[in-house]
This record gives structure tokens, C-alpha cells and sequence, in this order.
């Protein structure tokens, strides 16, 4: 047993006392017993060292190969894409030039102060000898003069409507790139429900190779029994490998559609969109009505104008107050107008104010060594040729263009609505005929393979329900990708979309 200050062998005790060690013996016996129990730990702390840094890099480089995969929503992928798309990045720095604009613009109300300082080495020295002031020395060999100057504008009448015309015109950029960002996102969606739809295809994929290979297997097993010929076999395998060449077709249309979608929302990480059930099958609910208000679009027949109405005009007037497009338009009217009123009043004079100060060291014919002076100042253009009178029929040609512009875009946003229902409605309804497709797809080819395991059916009539079965499935996606894009279209023509 081990004691205070010895060790235990064989049940005698052994010590220090015991073994009758001097002094320093026993401070050396001890010290080799630390160093013993020292080096065992840093041994140990070594290789768990060595371990750890085997283990880390490894581990560091398996998760950098497989990195997690993010779900990405549809609200996801356009908050992204509002952060980090390159066409926005753009677009607000347009934006930011409008705004500079502005700025500018304000200038021209504004005073202005200059200060100069110079320095001038003449090369004599000129002077005036007065008899009773003594010498007036007007140019000194070294010539120092400082001077500051003001304007200040007080009465300037084509200002005020350049002023308007340019805040209108920034106004115009601003609905432009709001237009701009829409078509973006509006991109970006339909690449979102496009990845969905790839994934879905490519379950549809996969899912006709298991019905491919189990129709290999039946033939097999038909065939070992004499049921059916070598040549069963033979186009059930081509019908796999037809289902496998499909398969990896989708899997590269899926690939190319979700890098479309990482470099549009800017993701470099992995990730799989997750589509909300929602944005397939809830009625859209935009307008009044929603989409299966077919009764407003339904009076409308083919090759006739729309007749107007109370509740389609309020659409209307809702969705080209929200459309940033029309409000663009608008602007741009509004901007051209005012241009047109600028350029009429600078036929009228502008009133300036000046100030003036100066300081040298050198006296001038006041015997002073500075001046100053103030006044007002009348600006009149009374003949430029014309330029004016041009410059303002230019710009009323171009506020009747942007209002020509405007009415069709009113025209083109009215029959989007009314398209846009009926688009929807129209899809909804194809959504469920393919839906329904698919079931009776299925009962179909179960009924036919129990047909053709019983000799009822040829195999060529099982090849064809699978056929069948695998285009009623890629019909349902596709009717799927269909309904969001009409959605998506129709809240676009009604301004809804993105929300706001």
C-alpha cells in the first residue's frame, strides 16, 4: 500500500527511512520519479497533439467537401437576389447618378464664393513721388495680392422649372430601376419554380427506371419459365436504358437550372429550393375575383375590345398606380413639361448680386492696401438664333411621345389583367386534368402488367402504360411550372409582385 512519503511491494513498505537513503540521495531519487510522471504526461499531450492534427485537416477538408445544404424558399432567393444581384448593383448605382443630377441642379440657386492668392516677381520696382504724401509705390518687386469673390443669384425665372424638370426626371429613374428590380425578381422566380419543377421531373425520372427495371425483372422471370421470348427481355433492357439516358438528361437540365439560380440570387453555397405548396394550388386571390372571377373576363369575346366597367376600371387604376413602369411614364411627361416651361422663360433677364475684396501689399491711388466693391448685375439673352424657341418645341414633341407611351401601356396592362385571369384559370384547370391523367396512368399499368404476367397483354402494351404513366408525370410538372408562371405573371400586370 502506498503510504505518505513510500510505495508498496509485495506487502512490505518501502521508503525512504526503510532504505536508509542520505539526504541529497533522497532529493535525487525523488526528482527522477517527478521527471518520470512529467514526461509520461507530456508524452501523452504529444500524440493527442499529433492526433488532433491529423484529425482536424481531415475533417476540415470533408466538410469543405461537403459542405451543408441550405433550403432556399422563394422569399429567400429574392431577398438574395435584392442584395446581391449585379443587374441591381447596377441599377441603384444609376440611381445614385439621378440623385447627383439633382444636386447639380440645385447649383444654379445657389451663391458661389472664390478666393485666389497670387504671387508676382516684377522685374523693377515702379513708383510715384508725391510731394506731399512722399512716394506711392503701385508695383513692388515682389507682388502679393489676395482676392475673393461672391455671386449670389436673386432673380433667375427658367431655374425654378429646370429644377422641377430634373426632379421629375430622377423621379422617372427611380420607377425605372423599381421596374428594373421587378423583371429581376420576376426572373429570379420563375428560375426558383423552374429548379422546383427539375427536381420533380427528375423524381418522375427515377421512378420510371424502377418501373422499367421491375418490367426487366418480370421478363426475365417469364422468359426462364418459356412464358415469353429472348426479344421481351431485350426491349425491356432498351427500356431501361432509355429511362437512364432520360434520367441523366434531367439531372443536367436540373444542374444548369439551379447554377442559373445561384448566380442570379448570388448563393455559393449548395442549397435546394423548397416550393411551397401554396404557390401551386391556393387560388392567387390578386384582383377582385381572384383568378376564377372568369365572369368580367369571360364577357369579352374574341377579337373585341374589352368593354369597360366599374370593377375592371378599379383594377386598372390600381395596377397602374402600383406598375412602376406607368408611374415612369408619368414622370417622364411631367419632367418634359417643365423642361418645356424652362426653356420658355429664359427668354426673361436673370438678376445677379456680386461682392468682391481684395488685399495686396502694395498701396493703390487711395493709398490704401486693399478694395472692395459690391453691386447687382442684369443678364438679358434678347437673340440666340433660335435655340430657345427649338429647344422648347423638342421638348413638348417629347411630353406628347411619353403620354402617347403611357396610354399603351394602359392599354397593353388592361388586357394583361384580363389575359392574366383567364391564364390562370385556364392552367389551374390543365394542373388538374394532368393530376387526374396520373391516376388513371397508374391504374392503367397495374391493370396491364397483371394482364401480361396472366398472358393477356403483350409486352409492348406494358411499355406503352409505362410510357404513358411517365409522360402524365412529366405533364403534372409542367402544369405545376405552368401555373406558378401565370400566377406570377398575372400579380406582375397587377403591380403585386414582389410584395412590398
Amino acid at each position: 500500500m502506498r503510504g505518505r512519503r513510500g510505495w508498496s511491494t509485495d506487502g512490505k513498505s518501502l521508503s525512504f527511512e526503510s532504505l536508509k537513503l542520505e539526504k541529497p540521495v533522497r532529493i535525487r531519487f525523488y526528482a527522477r520519479h517527478v521527471r518520470t510522471q512529467v514526461t509520461f504526461v507530456v508524452a501523452v499531450a504529444v500524440a493527442v497533439a499529433v492526433l488532433a492534427g491529423a484529425i482536424g485537416p481531415a475533417a476540415v477538408a470533408l466538410a469543405e467537401a461537403n459542405p451543408p445544404v441550405r433550403e432556399l424558399t422563394l422569399d429567400d432567393a429574392l431577398a438574395a437576389a435584392r442584395r446581391a444581384n449585379r443587374t441591381l448593383v447596377a441599377e441603384r448605382a444609376r440611381l445614385e447618378q439621378a440623385h447627383a443630377v439633382v444636386d447639380r441642379a440645385w447649383t444654379a440657386l445657389f451663391p458661389t464664393l472664390a478666393a485666389q492668392g497670387k504671387y508676382t516677381r516684377n522685374n523693377v520696382e515702379f513708383a510715384f513721388a508725391q510731394p506731399m504724401t512722399g512716394t506711392l509705390v503701385i508695383q513692388p518687386i515682389n507682388q502679393f495680392d489676395v482676392a475673393v469673390n461672391a455671386t449670389v443669384p436673386l432673380l433667375v425665372p427658367a431655374a425654378y422649372p429646370a429644377l422641377r424638370s430634373v426632379n421629375m426626371s430622377a423621379r422617372a429613374t427611380e420607377e425605372n430601376v423599381r421596374a428594373a428590380e421587378e423583371s429581376v425578381l420576376f426572373g429570379v422566380a420563375q428560375t426558383f419554380f423552374a429548379a422546383g419543377i427539375a427536381d420533380e421531373v427528375l423524381l418522375a425520372r427515377q421512378s420510371s427506371i424502377q418501373v422499367a427495371r421491375a418490367t426487366v425483372d418480370n421478363a426475365k422471370a417469364r422468359f426462364e419459365g418459356g412464358a415469353v421470348t429472348k426479344v421481351d427481355v431485350d426491349r425491356a433492357q432498351l427500356a431501361v436504358l432509355r429511362a437512364e439516358q432520360a434520367e441523366r438528361e434531367s439531372q443536367l437540365a436540373r444542374e444548369q437550372t439551379y447554377r442559373a439560380l445561384a448566380t442570379l440570387v448570388q448563393l455559393p453555397q449548395p442549397f435546394k429550393v423548397r416550393v411551397a405548396p401554396s404557390a401551386m394550388e391556393d387560388e392567387p386571390g390578386v384582383l377582385a375575383g381572384g383568378a376564377g372571377g372568369g365572369s368580367s373576363a369571360g364577357s369579352t369575346k374574341a377579337g373585341q375590345l374589352p368593354r369597360r366597367g366599374g370593377a375592371q376600371d378599379n383594377e386598372l387604376a390600381g395596377a397602374l398606380h402600383l406598375r412602376p413602369e406607368f408611374q415612369a411614364l408619368e414622370a417622364a411627361a411631367a419632367a418634359s413639361d417643365a423642361e418645356r416651361s424652362g426653356y420658355a422663360w429664359r427668354w426673361a433677364p436673370s438678376l445677379s448680386g456680386f461682392g468682391m475684396a481684395r488685399a495686396f501689399n502694395y498701396d493703390n491711388f487711395a493709398r490704401k492696401s486693399y478694395a472692395w466693391a459690391f453691386g447687382a448685375q442684369l443678364d438679358w439673352v434678347l437673340y440666340d438664333g433660335g435655340v430657345r424657341d427649338a429647344q422648347r418645341r423638342q421638348a413638348a414633341a417629347q411630353g406628347v411621345e411619353t403620354r402617347a407611351r403611357a396610354e399603351v401601356l394602359r392599354e397593353s396592362i388592361r388586357d394583361d389583367l384580363l389575359n392574366g385571369r383567364r391564364q390562370v384559370q385556364t392552367k389551374r384547370q390543365a394542373q388538374q386534368t394532368f393530376e387526374n391523367a396520373v391516376a388513371l396512368a397508374r391504374e392503367t399499368i397495374e391493370l396491364v402488367r397483371i394482364q401480361y404476367e396472366a398472358g393477356q397483354a403483350t409486352q409492348i402494351d406494358l411499355l406503352t402504360a409505362q410510357d404513358n404513366l411517365v409522360n402524365a408525370q412529366l405533364a403534372v410538372a409542367q402544369a405545376h411550372f405552368d401555373l406558378a408562371v401565370a400566377d406570377l405573371t398575372l400579380r406582375r400586370a397587377a403591380g403585386t409582385f414582389p410584395a412590398r
